[in-house]
């Protein structure tokens, strides 16, 4: 590409990025202006210094290669200006769960993680039922209405209230307050949107303030409760994390889901032959949730910030740069979805972008989805007949995408309601990229989508063994990111005899990496540049095809092939998502060649966890 065409793609990117988040109009409907920027300038620096990625491959990777994370404060100073402090809504977020990594995300995200489990959400189905044909009771008798207010809101609100333990009578006044904060989350708030998102940050810290207060003298069958009693590490959660993680937990369990099923049902209400099908063909609301979230999700765009330079699709993001992941754009993108900007109701093969990705993946993914389905199903099953009321608004916001109403008339079906959890299909699995994205995925740099994956892995350990100064490797982990790895190390008893200086040498080039269901940890017969140690999600462990093992939390795979010095002997394919630390074959090699007792105790570790494998 010449300078003056390079000149000319960047000049046409940046005033698409201009008009799509600085106009109502572009915030209004963004959908035509992802087009045009991928195409102008899939990877693009804007003059407001942020990186803008578009593409559907980048923005799946730049949520999961461990070279960009999070660093909150100089991001938003760059946005907002170096008296960004003054505004509470800002410093709120500081110590977020949403917004911190290293040890302090994992310490918040490791007491929350135990209430989102699968047999808790299949636990929850049926209270969900209820709850959806109790608040369609009244829609019924009227003949429709704001369904985004009758249902859309009222469902998790009552379902995340009830997790957490937030009174019935005091959660409507939170719809108002939320949406007031999460203007801060555009990318650039006007004075007045700043001062309501600061008062109702406020209201929102005094309330929980209040009711932990109340949880701590009388503690609850509740997550509040639970938190407000648990011990980590000896210490307590303070009042501040308590607050910050119990507004985020209830702000994000009903904002996004609301703004999703408002969305979702609007565009079948657009694409009627779309409704006809899901009448048709029940099996079709198993996937209707990820359709949603591709068509037209909640959440379109997430932030990171480069750790180390990443090469993608051939230009060089150094490393400290802000990069914008544009999850709409790519959940939009043609070169991974025929069709993209039709609601696709037998679509198949989703993985939309929309609940993030790696370390930060949506604790409440598999609970939103299940709210979405089964109000779908009961919603269908209860009316036959379903239209518009009138032209719905969609608020003036582009980062979190809702609209303000949604007035429907509907027509009551005749027969009689049955349970619709029952007919619920699982979710399908992740399938593997083709030979072509592949390809295209391993020159851009960034980590591809299953199917090169593996090979990425042994490619990036590699470069961190034999370069760990090269600036688009892993940084060395130090200070207390070393130290929580040390301590993850620890809770494996094939560690039992290594000392602390030698588990420090491991976790120096320990990285995170995580897996979504279907993607393989370790393919049998492979080659074994590392191990993983789980700290977050489960495996199945297969030897020719046949199952013999499920593993999960501080359990380590993977080492049998880097100790022995041969190919795998299994495969491990995760079972949902996960988040694993990769232990370097070299590293892990050396320590036990200097010390004998630690290499006799891993060979006894692994001949009683592997019997028939001696």
């Amino acid at each position: 590409m010449s300078l003056q065409t390079h000149e000319s793609s960047a000049n046409a990117a940046e005033a698409v990025f201009a008009k799509l988040f600085l106009t109502p109009e572009g915030r209004a409907d963004p959908y035509p202006l992802y087009h045009q920027l991928r195409q102008a300038a899939p990877v693009h620096r804007s003059k407001l210094g942020m990186w803008v990625l578009s593409r559907y491959d980048d923005c799946w990777a730049a949520m999961r290669d461990p070279r960009l994370g999070k660093d909150y404060a100089p991001q938003i100073e760059q946005r907002f200006g170096p008296d960004w402090r003054r505004h509470l809504s800002l410093t709120a977020g500081e110590h977020s769960m949403l917004n911190t990594s290293g040890p302090e995300h994992t310490r918040l995200r490791k007491l929350v993680t135990k209430s989102f489990t699968p047999r808790m959400i299949e636990n929850l189905k049926p209270v969900i039922e209820r709850v959806v044909n109790q608040l369609l009771d009244p829609v019924a008798d009227a003949g429709g209405g704001n369904v985004l207010e009758a249902v859309g809101f009222p469902l998790p609100v009552t379902i995340i209230g009830e997790m957490l333990g937030v009174p019935e009578a005091d959660r409507p006044q939170f719809r108002g307050l939320v949406r007031d904060l999460v203007a801060i989350f555009e990318m650039q708030p006007t004075d007045e949107q700043m001062t309501s998102a600061d008062a109702a940050q406020l209201t929102i810290r005094e309330y929980f303030l209040e009711l932990v207060a109340a949880k701590r003298r009388q503690p609850g069958d509740d997550l509040l409760s639970n938190l407000a009693t648990v011990e980590v590490g000896g210490d307590r959660l303070s009042d501040d994390e308590l607050v910050t993680l119990a507004s985020l937990l209830f702000g994000a369990g009903f904002e996004t889901t609301t703004n999703l099923f408002g969305n979702g049902l609007l565009g079948l209400l657009r694409q009627p032959e779309q409704l006809d099908l899901l009448r048709r063909d029940a099996s079709l609301f198993a996937n209707l949730p990820d359709e949603f979230l591709r068509y037209d999700g909640t959440a379109q765009l997430v932030n990171r910030v480069t750790e180390a330079s990443v090469d993608v699709g051939g230009v060089t993001i150094p490393a400290g740069e802000q990069v914008f992941a544009l999850l709409g754009a790519g959940n939009h993108d043609p070169a991974r979805f025929s069709n993209p900007d039709q609601l696709d109701v037998t679509r198949t093969d989703i993985q939309p972008l929309s609940f993030g990705g790696g370390v930060h993946f949506c604790l409440g993914a598999a609970l939103a989805r299940a709210e979405i389905e089964i109000t779908f199903r009961t919603l269908l099953q209860r009316f036959d007949h379903i239209e518009l009321r009138g032209e719905p608004r969609f608020q003036d916001r582009l980062t979190l995408r809702g609209l303000i109403d949604l007035n429907v008339d509907c027509r009551s079906s005749a027969s009689p309601r049955r349970s619709v959890v029952a007919d619920t299909a699982p979710v399908p699995g992740t399938a593997a990229a083709t030979a072509a994205s592949t390809a295209e995925a391993l020159e851009r740099g960034l980590r591809p989508r299953a199917g090169a994956d593996l090979r990425w892995r042994a490619e990036l350990r590699e470069r961190i063994e034999s370069e760990p100064a090269r600036q688009d490797s892993v940084p060395l982990r130090t200070g207390d990111r070393l130290a929580a790895t040390v301590a993850l190390l620890k809770t494996n008893s094939l560690f039992e005899r290594c000392s602390t200086a030698e588990l420090e040498q491991l976790a120096a080039t320990a990285y995170p990496m995580s897996f979504d269901p279907g993607d393989l940890l370790c393919s049998e017969g492979d080659e074994s540049p590392e191990c993983y140690i789980i700290q977050e999600g489960q495996a199945v462990v297969t030897i020719g095809r046949k199952g013999v093992a499920t593993v999960g939390e501080h359990d380590v795979v993977g080492e049998r092939g880097v100790l022995l010095d041969t190919v795998r002997s299994a495969t491990v394919t995760a079972m949902n998502h996960m988040i694993t630390y990769a232990i370097s074959r070299e590293r892990l090699r050396a320590l036990v060649a200097g010390n004998q007792a630690a290499r006799e105790w891993m060979l006894e570790e692994m001949h009683r966890r592997y019997p028939n494998l001696r």
